[in-house]
């Protein structure tokens, strides 16, 4: 798997970021939404599409800072 994030300005939010699991096939596997300055996160799973930002709107990330954001999220209270 690889991991890759997207940083963007959110109005009022700060900035937000997005971050994907891809597998090899470069099919988005898992995915989620994180505002850090509200604390914000959003979970996407089994989604199956395949990554269509171009390279350089991304950068690389850890498989660690995915992973602790993700069980974050999935143990956070879901509105």
């Amino acid at each position: 798997m690889r991991y890759v994030k997207m940083g963007m300005k959110t109005p009022a939010k700060g900035t937000s970021y997005v971050l994907y699991e891809i597998d090899e096939n470069e099919t988005i596997v898992r995915m989620l939404t994180h505002v850090p300055a509200s604390g914000e996160i959003k979970l996407h799973d089994n989604l199956s599409m395949k990554m269509r930002f171009p390279p350089d709107r991304v950068s690389e990330a850890a498989k660690e800072e995915f992973e602790y954001i993700w069980d974050i999220g999935d143990t956070a209270p879901q509105a």
